[in-house]
């Protein structure tokens, strides 16, 4: 049995995002890797991708460019190019197909006729079957049907391959069942007229997304892969139940490089994965809040733990997932992050720790104990770092012998040891391992201090810098205090690692720097050079015993606090460089601040002003956001300066003059609500990146130039009062986005052509914008978005057919826009939103080219009672075997195609109690379809009453009142383990939406039938509303706790199949009809008075392969647009989709926002 569970939460705050099934399901929370392990899950590949074409056809056009395209991706592919061949494929491509990850088949007019080509397709599926290659079809310039049943070209190919194998009908038979199963697959169309490069966009956007990443693990693994299969075991991942495993060793021990190894070898097997590092020094709110966005790929903000665990409860208890706790070093942290039986069957749970005591504690029966690394293994893992080789020469040999005594198998020391004596002679070898004998430390402890004194001055002043302040922040972050080559050095060093452009550093070496800091001046914190524990900083600055000693104050309390300072506390600390305030409210006068000073960060600031003595010329970053701070006068000359952000300073009302300040690269100014005037010189900032005015609501002047040529991103969003914008006097062509949504522009000056680099571009909400031309835009190549809402169109201009990568349109609440003729629109478009277009009275065709295609009409007065039907829907996608549509519009009741209805009822939870609306629907999937063309629709009719609010999910997106029908055309493939005796399972949840919504769900499944059969009555039901009545006794002891009155909102859920007929079918009909027209006929009765005007029809159609993947490319749509929903105090929404027989051991659920696995 086949079942699905449809769940809505509430209200979403960002939009879901789709998944393809038909990809190995990658997490989320990758962050960019440079080095692949070796014995990641990708060690069995040699290549990423293989193409497969012919050669005469597309060598040296289509191909060539698909090629370099993916090369250019850093996508390793091969390509045959050889131009003759012999009878039979050679070896070596035998074994490229065999040792690729995706096999891409380019299927163009004489691919049929190479008899090559055919073994190639063979040997793929071959290889699809036993080795779960991905294998995705290019139909150039050919029919999909075509190659799927040998016509046309591919007929005439194969009439003269059974003349000439006439004695081998076996070989012509595999070659036409291998086209008939590509075929079948989804993959991507080109007709001609189609723009090529778009269209190969779209394929190197679609392999990248099916291109898994891994995690960064070690340089040289050496002895992992060991551990790891030592954990698998522990792990038995795809067993069922749950299952925690700890891992435990000493500091430096590879705890967590063996934890990210192990998620690099098994993330694929889980619905989603999470790595929570260093879980001992976060905050338990954030934790929650990085594990829900890494596995439901939301940002939901968690008010307090217990809320959070209510939270992760509820949302992951039927989601299978992988997650990795590093770290932990308190039993708290485990209660919080991950509880028994929280997620769903399958899970598994991987916690590293130093204390094995905590994992007794939580009952954790399976621990693995990391040993230390034996005499081989550590000299293999030193000479690694100290040779950049497996051995050590024979002249270093005993030296090398003798230094791995020392590390005493520490892959950690050996590493840093091994990194400090590359390439010095041998008597500074000899120097350095006689230094370590007789000190007073333990091993690590003296290879550690060794490596920090081998740093001369500077790198040691950085490295302490790092460790006191800067470990775990960003290197974009780090690099404007950190010269590079600095940081390069601690790389090279392995006193630090880079992952995911986050700076890392082992506790080890951190805690080496903080006691060397410490040892400055142990009883008193005042002498030391840097301060970061609360306690000590809080002594320092209220009783004002700072000294010239301390370079570098960090304010970071266990929680928000008032601090008073002393009005002198910094008078004494001239050589102060850097000062950071989380989360602390400083109160008090200050009369002086060091002129030395190179970092402020300090949210919050209390004065008005800086010290008239403060000249700041030494400033590289400054931040004083949500200040007090009225005035910036003494910002005359800062010449280091590169960053300052001013934002949500409400006291501001001018910025002056800063051609002083030539360096700036980031000027974030959004929020001060009372400024008035920025300075012309800012126009004139050639170095500045990134400016932020949006939400400045009183700002009226804004320069009268710009000369700007580094600029990439201008956001004047919500500036009411700006009513000119300036002139342009260089070409700009590396600003990519301009935001002036909702700003008082009135005309935008003829030099708006000079920004020829813009894939931006909003003017939503300029009311008072008038006059302006798009045809003025000289961004026809780039522009990939563009927002026009609330702009007073009567038809669409013409000139948007020229914007060739146009994906995105954005034109809601353009009362007077009568139609969009489908010639304006480009051929790239795959998202409009047209919400509020009252005036609207026709819906318009989205460009063929595009295979995922979003349509939005939420309010269209004009379109309600359009009759959605069959065909208009399919004619979106028909151009695409792996498409997807969704479309938005008024109405009130399900397409009458539907066949079957049923009302959720109110049921209790039996996981968190909590009161759910529900319903399910049953019925048995005929035996003669084609489960290849298999596709889902679902529909949802919302009758909201008296509710007020935005609704927004997968199935459910409303606007703020009004009757609104969604359908959606989804890319869902129905999987079969038997082409026999199917059921399907339909399950609606409702969580958390207001009693007097009131919403009717359908379902529609679309196939064809493949071949004749003969249904016998005694046997076998077949499809027909009476075939899918549901037998409403499931819910009735769930219902006799909740009365059903009028404030109950009454769900009805439908279920319809439907089969396109292509062969005859024979059916007794003794007792049940066949899937034949009359069998489609719709029992009226579900359609009846009870839907009123005040109802949101939502309807769903799937298509072959997906059903909301994540997004990841241009060829895969985000479903939904992208603004925040608001419904009261309701929890973000969410939609959870899961598939599996109902016998099978190991049930597979799968969440809409997660990317599955194949």
């Amino acid at each position: 049995m086949f079942k699905f569970l449809f769940r809505f939460m509430g209200s979403w705050v960002t939009p879901p995002l789709p998944i393809d099934f038909g990809k190995p399901q990658l997490p989320s929370d990758l962050p960019p890797m440079t080095t692949q392990p070796v014995f990641s899950s990708s060690s069995s590949f040699s290549y990423e991708v293989f193409l497969s074409f012919r050669g005469e056809d597309t060598r040296t056009n289509f191909t060539d460019h698909l090629y370099k395209a993916l090369c250019d991706k850093g996508i390793y592919t091969f390509i045959d190019r050889e131009l003759v061949r012999g009878e039979e494929i050679s070896p070596a491509l035998v074994k490229a197909i065999e040792e690729s990850r995706i096999s891409l088949i380019v299927f163009s007019e004489n691919y049929a006729s190479s008899r090559w080509c055919l073994d190639e397709l063979v040997k793929i599926l071959q290889c699809k079957q036993s080795n779960q290659q991905i294998v995705l079809p290019i139909f150039y310039k050919v029919d999909p049907s075509d190659v799927r049943h040998q016509r046309s070209s591919y007929g005439d190919a194969f009439v003269h391959h059974e003349s000439k194998f006439k004695d081998d009908k076996q070989k012509v038979l595999k070659w036409r069942r291998a086209l008939k199963e590509a075929a079948n697959l989804s993959g991507w169309h080109f007709k001609e007229g189609h723009y090529e490069a778009t269209f190969i966009n779209n394929i190197v956007d679609g392999i990248l997304s099916r291109v898994p990443t891994y995690w960064n693990v070690a340089k040289y693994p050496v002895g992992i892969q060991s551990h790891v299969q030592d954990v698998k075991k522990l792990l038995d991942v795809g067993g069922n139940g749950h299952r925690m495993v700890g891992i435990w060793g000493t500091s430096g021990i590879g705890k967590t490089t063996i934890a990210k190894a192990i998620r690099n070898a098994i993330a694929h097997e889980f619905e989603g994965s999470c790595f929570l590092p260093n879980v001992r020094e976060g905050s338990l709110v954030q934790l929650q809040e990085t594990l829900l966005d890494k596995i439901l790929g939301k940002n939901l903000k968690i008010g307090n733990v217990d809320e959070g665990i209510g939270v992760i409860k509820e949302r992951l208890r039927h989601k299978k997932i992988l997650l990795i706790l590093d770290d932990v070093d308190q039993l708290e942290q485990l209660e919080n992050l991950a509880g028994d039986d929280w997620f769903g069957d399958g899970s598994r749970v991987i916690i590293t720790t130093k204390n094995r005591r905590l994992l007794n504690n939580r009952e954790i029966e399976l621990i693995y104990e990391v040993k230390k690394l034996d005499c081989n293994q550590a000299l293999e893992l030193f000479s690694w770092h100290a040779f950049r080789r497996s051995e050590p020469p024979k002249d270093y040999l005993k030296l090398a012998q003798r230094a791995i005594a020392f590390a005493d198998g520490l892959p950690l020391a050996l590493k840093i040891l091994g990194s400090h004596l590359r390439g010095t002679d041998i008597r500074l070898w000899q120097d350095t391992l006689n230094g370590y004998e007789g000190e007073p430390y333990t091993h690590i402890e003296r290879i550690l201090q060794k490596s920090y004194d081998a740093l001369d001055h500077r790198a040691k002043e950085y490295f302490l810098d790092i460790a006191c302040f800067f470990k775990g922040e960003y290197e974009d972050y780090v690099l404007r205090i950190v010269p590079k080559i600095f940081i390069e050095e601690f790389v090279d060093k392995a006193l630090i690692t880079i992952e995911g452009r986050m700076i890392l550093m082992h506790d080890l070496l951190a805690n080496l720097g903080k006691d060397i800091v410490h040892k400055e001046s142990p009883n008193d914190p005042g002498q030391r050079s840097r301060l970061w524990f609360y306690e000590d900083v809080i002594q320092v600055l209220m009783e004002s015993t700072g000294t010239r000693n301390i370079k570098g104050i960090m304010v970071k309390l266990p929680k928000a606090a008032k601090i008073t300072l002393n009005p002198e506390c910094f008078r004494n600390m001239v050589n102060l460089k850097i000062f950071i305030n989380h989360n602390a409210s400083l109160c008090g006068d200050i009369n002086y601040l060091p002129n030395v000073l190179r970092w402020i960060d300090w949210d919050g600031y209390q004065l008005q002003s800086l010290p008239p003595n403060f000249q700041g010329n030494h400033l590289v970053k400054f931040k004083m956001s949500r200040s007090h701070i009225r005035q910036l006068e003494g910002f005359k000359h800062l010449p280091n300066l590169t960053h300052m952000n001013l934002s949500g300073c409400q006291f501001l009302e001018k910025i002056p003059d800063l051609s002083g300040i030539p360096n700036i690269k980031d000027l974030n100014l959004s929020g001060c609500t009372s400024l008035v005037e920025v300075d012309d010189s800012v126009g004139l900032l050639d170095k500045l990146v990134k400016l932020d005015l949006s939400e400045c609501v009183k700002l009226t002047r804004f320069g009268t130039r710009l000369r700007l040529k580094s600029l990439e991103e201008l956001d004047l969003r919500n500036c009411k009062r700006l009513e000119s914008f300036p002139e342009i006097e260089v070409e700009m062509e590396s600003l990519w986005r301009l935001n002036m949504q909702e700003s008082g522009i009135r005309e935008l000056p003829l030099s708006i052509s000079y920004l020829t680099g813009l894939q931006s571009l909003n003017l939503s909400g300029c009311f008072n914008l008038t006059g302006f031309e798009l045809r003025l835009l000289y961004c026809w190549s780039t522009l990939q978005e563009l927002r026009l809402a609330g702009i007073n169109f009567v038809t669409l201009p013409e000139c948007i057919s020229k914007f060739v990568s146009l994906n995105e349109l954005d034109l809601c609440d353009c009362k007077y826009l009568l139609e969009i003729p489908q010639k304006v629109l480009p051929p790239s478009l795959d998202t409009v939103y047209l919400d509020d277009c009252t005036s609207l009275g026709k819906i318009p065709n989205l460009p063929s080219e595009v295979e995922d295609k979003y349509l939005s009409l939420i309010n269209c007065v004009g379109l309600r009672g359009y009759d959605i039907t069959e065909n208009s829907i399919l004619d979106q996608v028909s151009s695409h075997p792996d498409s997807q549509f969704q479309i938005t519009l008024p109405g009130d009741e399900v397409p009458k195609w539907f066949s079957c209805c049923k009302d959720a009822t109110l049921v209790k939870d039996e996981y968190s109690s909590k009161v759910v609306a529900r319903c399910e629907v049953s019925f048995e999937i005929p035996p003669n379809l084609d489960w290849e063309t298999l596709r889902l629709v679902l529909c949802v009719v919302v009758n909201k009453g008296n509710a007020y609010g935005v609704t927004e999910s997968p199935l459910l997106k409303t606007g703020p009142g009004g009757a609104e029908t969604s359908v959606h055309i989804n890319r869902k493939k129905v999987q079969s383990t038997s082409y026999e005796g199917n059921m399907c399972q339909i399950i609606f949840e409702f969580w958390k939406m207001p009693t007097s919504v009131k919403i009717l769900c359908g379902v529609h499944l679309l196939g064809h039938q493949v071949a004749d059969v003969t249904v016998d009555r005694g046997q076998r039901q077949c499809l027909l509303p009476d075939a899918m009545a549901v037998d409403d006794d499931d819910d009735d002891d769930d219902d006799d706790d909740y009365d059903d009155d009028d404030d109950v909102a009454k769900m009805p859920c439908g279920v319809h199949l439907l089969g396109h007929q292509v062969a005859d079918v024979t059916v007794d009909r003794g007792q049940r009809q066949c899937l034949l027209p009359d069998a489609m006929a719709v029992d009226d009765d579900i359609h009846d008075d009870q839907h009123q005007d005040n109802e949101l029809l939502s309807l769903t159609l799937a298509s072959k392969t997906s059903l909301g993947k994540r997004l990841c490319g241009s060829d895969f749509m985000a479903l939904y647009d992208d603004h925040r929903a608001n419904v009261g105090a309701q929890e973000a929404q969410w939609l959870t989709l899961f598939t599996e027989p109902a016998d099978h051991p190991k049930r597979r659920h799968i969440d809409l926002n997660e990317e599955p696995r194949q």
